[in-house]
């Protein structure tokens, strides 16, 4: 318990440094490179409105997370070319109740509920070289737990827009496990109507970030980091 709650402070330390952004660019696309140096090689471009998880600033350049076309990838882009997700105004917490927390300002709404693990529901994949420790659930990657067992998920994330009213699919919340509800946030680009809702969540040391990108009411994409 002692280093798990260590861990944990470790990750909400790096927390002040790492954070989702979306690529925003006037030409419309950025130039992820190798290195922080300016000649560094060009391994990939970005369009603007991609996801990205950005690290501390190596003089001109932030060190970022990525996802593209199924890969998860790494790289440096410039540090004016990306819009922090929580630049945006914030939809601030107006219920943190044990299993659901409600977030809430003008005529939006967000409900994010959890619920036990129901482990005979699933079907598991454990490590040839150790047959304890879990590989995958129903045959993919999942997140909260360090090989071990699940004890809670998410149940419904559901979006109120004035009278309008939308729920996540189940497949944006598909093994995602160990939630930290206390921990959602949820921002609001008006401009775009965009709505963001994120997390970081972890049993201790399956930690991860996750964040789920709603336009116009309608559910466009999730993107999990590790953070660290």
């Amino acid at each position: 318990m002692k280093y798990a709650l260590i861990f944990f402070i470790i990750l909400l330390s790096l927390s002040t440094y790492a954070q989702f952004a979306i690529i925003a660019d006037q030409d419309g696309y950025v130039n992820v490179r190798t290195g922080k140096e300016t000649g560094s090689k060009i391994t990939d471009t970005l369009k603007n409105g991609h996801l990205i998880f950005c690290f501390e600033n190596e003089g001109n350049r932030t060190n970022i997370d990525y996802s593209k076309n199924g890969k998860e990838l790494n790289g440096f882009v410039y540090k004016d070319r990306y819009t922090l997700i929580s630049s945006y105004p914030p939809v601030p917490m107006l219920k943190n109740e044990p299993n659901s927390v409600t977030l809430s300002k003008d005529s939006i709404e967000v409900v994010v509920t959890q619920k036990l693990f129901d482990r005979r529901s699933h079907k598991y994949t454990y490590f040839k070289e150790n047959k304890t420790q879990i590989e995958l659930i129903d045959n993919k990657k999942y997140w909260g737990t360090d090989g071990g067992m699940p004890a809670i998920e998410y149940s419904f994330i559901v979006i109120k827009t004035g009278r309008e009213i939308f729920q996540l699919p189940e497949q944006a919340l598909k093994n995602l496990f160990e939630p930290n509800l206390y921990n959602t946030e949820v921002n609001f680009d008006a401009e775009n109507n965009i709505l963001y809702i994120q997390s970081m969540n972890s049993d201790g040391a399956g930690a991860y970030h996750v964040i789920w990108k709603v336009e116009n009411g309608i559910y466009k994409e999730r993107y999990i980091a590790y953070g660290f």
